[in-house]
């Protein structure tokens, strides 16, 4: 079984497409979705309801988007767990064929990511890439951006991190992980859990997998860009420091 984990947050639209796209594509796989709504404000009891293998938990306050994803890992029951933005939708059988590819790849591949594709057909950037470094963000800044082959791949590619809008990971490994640090509230917490369960063991393995795809028209619930920023640049430093620390007690 596949447990679909989706976090809402001001996407009510949004997750009603997500969900139709899912049960029409996916109608006979062995899945399970369980929607952790962060939103005190949008009743999603009705929407739900229409599908029979949706779970739905209502937080009492926005706990940010890692910690209301291991609360739903928690209330998970399936071997892998697909992380699952609410404002993507499945084009395809998508649960099939990502089972394909962890047949494929036995044990050695234990997080799986696929092309995120916009509202306009493109490949979204930023869906897979090397891990942040000082010096990367400096590069990234001066349009240097190292990681634009890996999402730009043609073919099935070994990375250091995939998108958490659409990632899959064995259930197993995410214990062992203690999920996402729940320090980030947003952004960076994807990147954190790559590396993390890498750090594990030296032969795990991160796939960014073009053939697989995903609609994700990205962006649709913050705030606004100057907090998007603010945000990513606290989620980016956090990171940084905690990753210099423990390179520092080798």
């Amino acid at each position: 079984m596949v447990s679909i984990v989706i976090v809402n947050y001001r996407s009510k639209i949004y997750l009603a497409k997500c969900l139709f796209s899912i049960n029409k594509y996916s109608f006979n796989e062995e899945l399970e979705i369980i929607v952790v709504n962060n939103d005190q404000k949008e009743k999603l009891t009705e929407l739900v309801n229409k599908y029979p293998r949706v779970r739905l938990y209502q937080n009492k306050k926005n706990t940010g988007f890692g910690a209301a994803c291991n609360f739903g890992a928690q209330k998970a029951q399936g071997e892998n767990i697909l992380f699952l933005n609410p404002d993507t939708q499945f084009l395809n059988n998508y649960i099939k064929e990502i089972l394909i590819k962890i047949q494929r790849y036995k044990d050695k591949v234990i997080i799986i990511g696929p092309r995120l594709i916009t509202d306009k057909g493109k490949t979204q950037e930023w869906g897979a890439g090397k891990e942040i470094t000082f010096t990367q963000i400096i590069k990234n800044n001066l349009g240097i951006i190292e990681s634009r082959s890996l999402w730009e791949s043609k073919q099935d590619i070994m990375v250091d991190w995939v998108s958490g809008a659409t990632l899959l990971i064995k259930k197993s490994i995410f214990d062992k992980l203690g999920g996402f640090d729940e320090n980030f509230f947003m952004y960076a917490e994807d990147l954190d859990l790559c590396v993390r369960a890498k750090d594990l063991n030296s032969e795990f393995q991160v796939l960014y997998s073009p053939e697989l795809t995903i609609l994700h028209s990205g962006g649709k619930s913050r705030e606004s860009l100057i907090k998007q920023k603010i945000q990513f640049f606290k989620s980016s430093l956090y990171y940084l420091i905690k990753r210099r620390k423990k390179r520092n007690k080798k």
